[in-house]
């Protein structure tokens, strides 16, 4: 009978026996009452060392955790912030930054990557929901933080660019074609008068329309050698006959001619503004940041934060 009591109490104890958490219940750290699961952090673990998180992280160097964390814990000071500013991120734009990763990928290329890499699609998309609403966040942190004065910018202008000549450029609108038959016939009725931005739907076929890309204003040197001799020849207005690059056919119209001479200040100013005010807003955001870190609540559970980091022999 003891026996039979010893063996019931062993098979209830091995029923009872709770699983093991799993990554994304283990709390690793809280920012201001915001928990870091230890997902979260052998995710940033992978990150840093360039992999998939799909491939899955059992231990990090101690540089490798701390450099995690740290990012982390700035990360959840930035999205709180964000959120008292009232900052969101709406679905359009998810939408419109998967449209920027596909371009990189040929039809059903990017799903198929994801499935390669193991990676879920729905939790890529939150993911990327999550950087955007980082950016978005830190933006609106910084923006008020540094402003530009006028002298300023006319300061740059004049120990930049007060000497310098531009060089000769050609704003360029190039279309492409999947054969020389349709871009021939293109460049026809392009040189008979049609309007460009008809162009390209008479020539639309079932595989999809022409491309019709404006290139702006190049320079020679930012052009392949054989097309910037032919496309610097032509007057404003002009078309380039057809050319072969890889698979496809171009035609290129030379929109307008811009010679070579110094760059003016009304066309400089607005890019010396932005890059002032970058380098001003990052520097003045990184202060930022680094006073609400030393402001903010952490609470880190050491013992767990150890256990991920490699024992060296």
């Amino acid at each position: 009978m003891a026996a039979v009591l010893a063996v019931a109490a062993c098979l209830v104890a091995c029923a009872t026996k709770p699983e093991p958490p799993v990554d994304p219940d283990v709390v690793v750290a809280t920012v201001n009452g915001t928990r870091i699961s230890l997902k979260d952090l052998k995710t940033g673990i992978a990150r840093i060392r360039g992999i998939t998180p799909a491939v899955g992280v059992r231990h990090g160097t101690r540089t490798e955790v701390s450099r995690a964390l740290r990012q982390l814990i700035e990360r959840g000071v930035v999205l709180q912030e964000g959120e008292r500013l009232g900052v969101e991120v709406t679905r359009d734009e998810v939408d419109d930054e998967v449209k920027q990763y596909r371009a990189d990928f040929p039809p059903g290329g990017l799903e198929k990557a994801l499935l390669q890499g193991g990676i879920d699609t729905e939790e890529w998309r939150e993911d990327l929901r999550q950087s955007i609403l980082y950016r978005k966040s830190a933006d609106a942190i910084a923006r008020p933080l540094a402003e530009v004065a006028e002298q300023e910018v006319k300061k740059v202008y004049r120990e930049t660019y007060g000497k310098e000549t531009r060089p000769e450029r050609i704003r360029v609108r190039q279309f492409l074609f999947d054969s020389p038959e349709t871009a021939v016939r293109a460049r026809k009725e392009l040189t008979e008068g049609a309007s460009p931005d008809s162009l390209v739907k008479p020539f639309s076929s079932a595989e999809g329309a022409p491309l019709d890309i404006d290139l702006g204003f190049l320079t020679r040197e930012e052009l392949p050698e054989e097309v910037a001799e032919e496309l610097f020849s032509l007057l404003g207005g002009e078309v380039s006959g057809v050319i072969r690059r890889d698979r496809t056919y171009s035609i290129f119209l030379v929109v307008r001619k811009s010679p070579s001479g110094p760059y003016s200040y009304a066309e400089k100013a607005p890019e010396i503004r932005r890059d002032l005010l970058r380098q001003r807003r990052e520097e003045a955001f990184r202060a930022w940041l680094d006073a609400e870190v030393g402001k903010a609540q952490v609470k880190v559970q050491e013992e767990i934060v150890a256990e991920l980091m490699e024992r060296r022999k």
